[in-house]
């Protein structure tokens, strides 16, 4: 058997250790007989990453050591461009040829094989930010869904333009929040069919996104922008999954938590940037948010 040329070799190396450090510990193997190599190019922002992917034929995988070392709460949300896809994530199997879209938990382990040489987007959001009850996100972890038309169209193009532009600053976050809506739209739009009145439901969720600094943002306000009655509002979150009012908390301690990473807004106060999503009770405030995500507000700023 031949050596490794020490060009490819070195190529080999460096993949690994990008794929590594970009995606916390996942590990390219190979598949066939050539060496798992390719190219990545991403771009942060807020707490959502977007990436353009290619490579030769291999398998990505997240080990159960690596999920263990490397904790994370992310989804990810894979659209093959090119090649075929197989992702194998506890006792699923879901294939994607080009233009279909996946989504897969961080969390847990999984593999990701690669056939072809492949190019794929690839969206990272916190499960968290995603407005969708467990229920809605377990349908959509089991499904492929579509990156051609639609809302999923609208998204590869998003992810695409983001790695090309690498914005940065307040920008960013804005364009993040913009992502995330957006995946939401892909995933909510495939659920619905199995879900009688979800329309009504992703119009509830557009305004309440479009209006979380209002703060009068309410069952009844909402009921009175949508013409529903507030009964109705409330049935659409009634299956096991966040309330309203927890959804639009949750959704605007997000904001904050965005607000205090960026440099831009570094010279606002805590309290300000807290009240600019409706939060005018400091001490009140600060609860929620450590219980939400675990860390004071402080903490995050520094």
């Amino acid at each position: 058997m031949s050596a490794t040329p020490p060009g490819l070799l070195e190529s080999v190396q460096q993949w690994h250790c990008e794929m590594s450090e970009t995606f916390g510990g996942l590990s390219p193997e190979s598949s066939v007989d050539t060496a798992p190599v390719g190219t990545v190019s991403g771009v942060s922002l807020g707490d959502v990453g977007a990436f353009d992917i290619s490579g030769s034929p291999q398998i990505l995988r997240r080990s159960t050591r690596a999920a263990k070392r490397h904790g994370s709460e992310l989804l990810k949300i894979c659209t093959v461009r090119t090649g075929r896809a197989t992702l194998r994530q506890s006792d699923r199997e879901l294939t994607a040829p080009p233009g279909a879209m996946i989504l897969y938990d961080v969390e847990r382990p999984y593999a990701l094989r690669f056939d072809g040489h492949w190019s794929c987007t690839v969206m990272t959001v916190p499960r968290g930010a995603m407005s969708l009850t467990e229920r809605e996100l377990n349908c959509a972890l089991a499904r492929i869904h579509d990156g051609r038309r639609g809302s999923g169209a609208l998204l590869q193009n998003f992810i695409v333009g983001a790695v090309a532009s690498q914005v940065d600053g307040s920008a960013a976050g804005l364009l993040g929040d913009a992502g995330v809506n957006l995946a939401a739209a892909v995933l909510v739009q495939d659920f619905a069919p199995a879900t009688p009145g979800s329309s009504s439901r992703e119009a509830i969720l557009r305004y309440v996104l479009r209006n979380l600094d209002a703060p009068d943002l309410s069952v009844a306000s909402i009921a009175g922008a949508l013409h529903m009655s507030p009964r109705t509002i409330q049935r659409h979150f009634g299956d096991g999954g966040l309330t309203l009012n927890a959804l639009i908390r949750r959704e605007r301690l997000i904001r904050v938590r965005r607000d205090l990473t960026d440099v831009s807004l570094r010279d606002h106060s805590i309290s300000v940037l807290a009240a600019r999503w409706c939060f005018h009770d400091a001490p009140a405030f600060s609860r929620a948010f450590k219980a939400e995500f675990g860390t004071a507000p402080s903490e995050v700023r520094h």
